[in-house]
């Protein structure tokens, strides 16, 4: 296809709260100055994705969700001169990993190292590249829209990925594990000997664990309703794992720790529960970090003068207030060095036309992390959607 010119793809079309998505053919346009087209080679199933169409979180319809993935590059739009970050040497089938965050590199966030905050212009904010074929624009979920064959996407979203690094595995650097790694590592500033616990060990969850262990926390204690993920969890760094409907947190926070609570309290899932006396399990200095994005409605009582006397902290940790130009090349240092155990979270993979089960399979509490492969075609799938040993025998 020559440059310049828009192309077909298929794409998952969520259509409305509660409806499974339907396989259709959308019109992408060609890459604005800026801009990058990436043919999709994985797209790991977020959460995220799964609240806007539980209706947890409100968003119009239609829409093409999936934001945490890896490709190779088909198409260059031409360079501004307002963007000076990360994919400015970008070429033409350069693999690469890809994040929802959107940065200017110019506006006043950006200029302090916060992509996370960027206020800046960027023209797929304001319009997405996907139309139906009468048209009609449809919303690029999450700003990235991976749950199809291709996308268009800023420059600043994508990073380049080794040849040596598997492309399936690596799709979790898009948004799950820079997410738990960044609220550890950038938001919290965990450090050696300090007391973590983590509360949800799904993808965000496996993420915050390993980097508390790289970190060289000590303890690290992992909390989870699912017997399965907390078996995980003492794979991916944990020191001692928690059943909340079982165990008191706080004796086995205390007892692991020789008798003082948590520096650092990590609730990486939404799930109002995990809020509960969350605050009550710190240490004097200690921090609360909320991760995982409840519902709108949710909200969360604190005394601020017993806040403010224990000298705690409560932080929010939006995508892990992730720098994507230099959290994402070390993470991938991690895994190549085998420090960060990307394969071990990915728990099956799946074909574009199967993504309902995919979907499935997340909200059923069964998966770590499941992967949809938009390019391959289903019947490459018979009896080998599992993929990782470690995460079938856990998750």
């Amino acid at each position: 296809m020559p440059a310049g010119r828009g192309v077909t793809i298929r794409a998952a079309v969520s259509h409305g709260v509660g409806v499974p998505p339907s396989i259709e053919d959308l019109q992408l346009n060609a890459p604005s100055p800026n801009e990058v087209r990436v043919e999709i080679t994985a797209c790991a199933v977020c959460h995220s994705d799964l609240s806007y169409l539980d209706g947890t979180w409100a968003t119009d319809f239609p829409l093409v969700l999936g934001h945490e993935a890896t490709g190779y590059v088909v198409e260059l739009g031409e360079s501004g001169n307002e963007y000076g970050g990360n994919g400015s040497d970008l070429a033409v089938g350069d693999p690469v990993v890809i994040t929802l965050i959107r940065s200017c590199g110019i506006c006043r966030a950006c200029r302090r190292g916060h992509d996370v905050a960027c206020t800046g212009e960027i023209s797929l904010n304001r319009r997405s590249p996907l139309a139906d074929t009468a048209g009609n624009r449809i919303i690029q979920g999450l700003n990235v829209g991976a749950f199809a064959e291709q996308v268009v996407v800023h420059r600043s979203q994508v990073v380049k990925l080794p040849d040596d690094v598997d492309p399936v595995a690596a799709s979790l650097l898009g948004c799950g594990v820079l997410t738990g790694y960044g609220a550890v590592a950038n938001t919290a500033q965990v450090a050696a000997g300090d007391a973590v616990v983590v509360v949800g060990c799904g993808g965000v969850g496996s993420g915050a664990l390993q980097a508390a262990r790289i970190a060289g926390a000590d303890p690290i204690l992992a909390v989870d309703p699912t017997p399965e993920k907390r078996v995980a969890a003492l794979g991916f760094g944990a020191t001692h794992v928690v059943d909340p409907a079982r165990d008191d947190i706080a004796t086995v926070i205390t007892r692991a720790t020789g008798g003082y609570l948590a520096d650092h309290l990590l609730v990486t899932t939404g799930a109002p529960a995990a809020l509960d006396g969350a605050i009550d399990l710190l240490a004097p200095m200690g921090n609360l970090v909320i991760v995982g994005m409840a519902g709108d409605d949710v909200k969360i009582e604190v005394a601020p003068s017993w806040l403010a006397a224990a000298n705690k902290s409560i932080l929010g940790s939006k995508m892990g207030t992730t720098r994507v130009a230099e959290d994402i090349p070390s993470l991938i240092d991690h895994h190549r060095a085998g420090r960060l155990d990307l394969q071990g979270m990915v728990s099956s993979v799946h074909s574009l036309d199967n993504i309902a089960e995919a979907f499935d399979e997340v909200w059923r509490g069964e998966v770590l992390r499941t992967v949809v492969l938009p390019n391959e075609a289903e019947e490459t799938f018979q009896g080998s959607k599992t993929i990782s040993k470690k995460a079938a025998s856990t998750c």
